[in-house]
């Protein structure tokens, strides 16, 4: 444990408090668990110590005859080694006092530190009576106190003569432009803000940070607050030294991690157990399986209508057919006979069921006609066929078969008649191939088609039943999957740090917001997620061109460390590197770890009781 005298030595604003006010201070607030007077012991608080207002000093010890002479001989070797720790000094107690805190106890325990570790390289002295030949030397030529620049100059006004007057001023301009290169160098910059940034930005930043959290994603300080000075070291760090800048590298792989699970949460919401680009097969088998099943079931009641009309005998009644032999007839005998044979078959039915040719058949003969003309795949004139059929039959019959021919017309409305539906359940010509994959249905419904036709065939699953409604949510699901899917992939590789990916990205969603999809499928506050989640994608990964491609560091301090490392004063290189990681590393820290939403904290002291 550090004794009473060290304590001062490490944070000396507290010199004026005497020392049993200070222990009693550092008991209660961090060794309460020790008793008092074990504590005192364990820093050394004993004898005249213990006294109320008594303040730790040490003995003066006599100086010998021998010390005197020792100091002045070393008072030259004390003035050199002044000169050449300056400046590399001054740089590891500035960079330890950023790395701790500019201004804080910590800042500057940590500055000295750094200080007292580049200073041992140079010469140290050996005497007590060297310092004191120095110092009283310079008080008598009326110099200023020792600082870390000017304590050089300090050093040489201990030398007695005329000369040594002479060689001041030479001295003092030799020192004074590195002076003003590591003032210069370590000054902060103003920072370059991006074009549309001004004194709002702060509040933008919040908003940013905020978005962010709510979808459990972590952004970067150059993220929350896109100044390009940021951006540009922290694209910058992590190429040129990866050491350092692992923090940030780890930080990154993490935000890829988070923007996966965000849009695995929003999938997960929908209620689809299916949904994956991968699974793009079983989600299609899912949706054509309700679909399917669901024109069965009103075909089968539709059907069930019309038997119980012809039962009653309400088929039975005759109907003209003539509009429908005159469509046929303006057809050339290639396409009747080539290109649409069901136009001959349709007329050969109508004169097989008017053998005298009357010019009239019974509604049963028309409606197993219309059956007939329904099995046919790809006739371009079926769909007129079966129109004439049912201008035929309209207002025939009974008020059975009339409820038969609504139903009819509905079955016809929701499946026969909508391009979306109908191509969906249809297949290729005479073949058993489908005209739409399984694998192409998603992309069939939710991409390719607009949101109305989109909607000819969510409505269907919306009424289609528990299957129905579970099939809509894999539609759900897949959306978001695709939309992570084009995100996700650069260049048929998983990646999530390119711009390209987020414009096909931003391409995608937004051409599903701009038509409407978003909010039909998920509603205005689901809508509004994806859109949060689209933004906040952007903060994470679309920097400002000239951070991505800078060429040099983007940090102010890295650049001027490097520029006096080559000035090439006795140990400004390992001064600056020491400097350097210190204040990188601090810069990392405050990337990874910056909270624009955080209230701003005043410097605590710690040993206040």
């Amino acid at each position: 444990m550090a004794t009473i005298a060290d304590i001062r030595q490490q944070y000396p604003q507290y010199e004026n408090v005497p020392d049993v006010e200070l222990a009693d201070a550092l008991h209660q607030k961090f060794y309460s668990d020790i008793p008092k007077t074990d504590f005192y012991k364990s820093i050394n608080l004993t004898g005249a110590s213990l006294i109320p207002g008594s303040i730790t000093s040490l003995p003066q010890r006599e100086v010998s005859l021998r010390d005197r002479l020792m100091g002045i001989v070393e008072t030259p070797a004390i003035v050199a080694g002044g000169l050449a720790a300056a400046i590399p000094t001054f740089v590891a107690r500035v960079g330890g006092e950023l790395y701790g805190g500019r201004g804080t106890p910590q800042g500057k325990a940590m500055g000295e530190s750094a200080a007292k570790t580049v200073a041992a390289q140079f010469y140290q002295p050996r005497t007590t009576t060297g310092p004191e030949l120095v110092s009283q030397a310079a008080d008598f030529l009326g110099s200023i106190p020792p600082t870390p620049l000017t304590s050089a100059g300090t050093a040489l006004s201990t030398l007695t003569g005329p000369a040594v007057n002479q060689l001041r001023p030479i001295v003092t301009q030799a020192i004074a432009p590195a002076k003003n290169l590591l003032v210069s160098a370590l000054q902060r910059e103003p920072a370059a803000v991006m074009p549309g940034m001004g004194a709002a930005e702060t509040s933008a930043a919040a908003l940013r940070q905020e978005r962010a959290q709510s979808q459990n994603i972590r952004l970067t300080k150059g993220e929350q607050v896109p100044e390009l000075d940021l951006q540009q070291f922290e694209s910058d760090i992590v190429k040129k030294n990866p050491e350092l800048g692992k923090p940030l590298i780890e930080f990154k792989a993490g935000q890829k991690q988070d923007i996966i699970d965000q849009f695995e949460r929003l999938a997960g919401e929908t209620g689809a157990q299916y949904a994956d680009p991968a699974n793009a097969r079983a989600v299609g088998n899912i949706v054509d399986k309700a679909l399917v099943n669901e024109f069965d079931k009103k075909f089968k009641a539709y059907k069930a209508k019309y038997n119980i009309a012809d039962n009653a005998g309400e088929t039975l009644q005759e109907v003209p057919y003539k509009n429908i032999i005159d469509f046929i007839e303006q057809k050339t005998p290639t396409m009747r006979q080539k290109l649409d044979p069901i136009l001959d078959s349709v007329a050969e039915s109508l004169k097989m069921n008017d053998p005298t040719n009357k010019g009239t058949i019974s509604i049963r003969a028309l409606e197993d006609i219309f059956q007939e003309v329904g099995k046919v795949k790809g006739s371009p004139n079926a769909k007129d066929l079966k129109s004439l059929i049912d201008q035929a039959t309209e207002g025939a019959g009974g008020d059975l078969y009339r409820q038969s021919r609504t139903a009819r017309r509905q079955l016809a409305n929701e499946f026969d008649n909508n391009y979306r539906v109908a191509k969906l359940l249809d297949t290729r010509g005479k073949y058993a191939d489908r005209a739409v994959a399984l694998d192409d249905v998603f992309k069939h419904v939710v991409l390719d088609g607009s949101l109305e036709e989109m909607r000819t065939v969510t409505k269907l699953l919306k009424k289609a039943g528990p299957e129905g409604q579970q099939a809509y949510k894999e539609l759900q699901g897949q959306t978001i999957e695709h939309l992570k899917d084009i995100l996700m992939k650069g260049e048929g590789e998983l990646k999530l740090n390119s711009e390209l990916s987020f414009a096909k990205f931003k391409s995608a969603i937004d051409s599903l917001n701009r038509e409407g999809k978003l909010e039909y499928m998920y509603g205005k506050a689901g809508r509004d997620k994806l859109m949060d989640l689209r933004a906040t994608v952007q903060d994470a990964l679309v920097k400002d061109p000239r951070a991505v491609n800078w060429s040099n560091s983007g940090n102010v301090v890295l650049r001027g460390l490097d520029t006096l490392v080559a000035l090439r004063f006795p140990g400004a290189q390992t001064a600056a590197e020491i400097a350097q990681n210190i204040a990188l590393k601090k810069k990392v820290a405050e990337s990874v770890n910056f909270n624009a939403l955080a209230p701003s904290k005043a410097s605590a002291n710690r040993l206040a009781p």
